[in-house]
């Protein structure tokens, strides 16, 4: 499931580190034993996430770690309920490149890989097995960065992502175990506000 990298230059400092709030919207087609499942998420969360550059050059590295949950999913039209499914753990790093805009607005550009991670327990008396769903990415982002001081301002923008590798494994009590790699086909669009530091 999907995402989510804020990327941001601070007016002094291009280099920042901060948090952010994320809200995502997943739709996909996933492919199980020839069958096919139309299936829509929304998510929110929150995203450590920072930017390097390396001196005064326009192009650095961005990051991000952070986990989402689910509020509302539903699958082949028919509403899931949400309330038992676990956090999704996220983590992620951009090629990102930064264009001024003004003194006080810079606008930011990035593609990377980002992985996903969900663990779901399920445990029944003595029985207890765990399921985990792993996820690789292409992400993409275009943030605009608000410069508020030297050292602090808002950023704000968009992600998009499209899931590379989806593989399943499962483990139980039992010592029963195998692993399955899905056909997943589809987006996660992003909305993403935040506050970043410079250093």
């Amino acid at each position: 499931m999907i995402i989510l990298l804020v990327s941001g230059a601070l007016f002094a400092s291009s280099s920042w580190i901060g948090g952010q709030g994320v809200v995502s919207y997943q739709k996909n087609t996933t492919t199980v034993l020839a069958t096919e499942q139309e299936n829509t998420t929304t998510l929110a969360g929150l995203n450590l996430a920072g930017t390097i550059y390396p001196g005064d050059m326009p192009l650095g590295i961005g990051f991000q770690v952070g986990a989402s949950k689910i509020f509302k999913a539903t699958n082949d039209s028919t509403e899931l309920e949400w309330e038992d499914y676990p956090l999704t753990w996220n983590g992620g790093v951009m090629a990102k490149f930064r264009a001024n805009m003004t003194e006080m607005i810079a606008l930011e550009l990035g593609a990377g890989l980002m992985y996903e991670r969900t663990i779901t327990t399920y445990d029944f008396g003595p029985y207890e097995s765990n399921t985990t769903l792993n996820t690789l990415s292409m992400l993409t982002a275009a943030d605009v960065v608000i410069h508020l001081s030297d050292s602090l301002a808002l950023i704000g923008g968009v992600g998009l992502s499209f899931p590379l590798t989806t593989k399943g494994t499962y483990e139980d009590n039992l010592n029963i175990s195998y692993e399955e790699e899905f056909d997943v086909k589809g987006y996660t669009l992003s909305g993403k506000v935040g506050v970043g530091f410079g250093f």
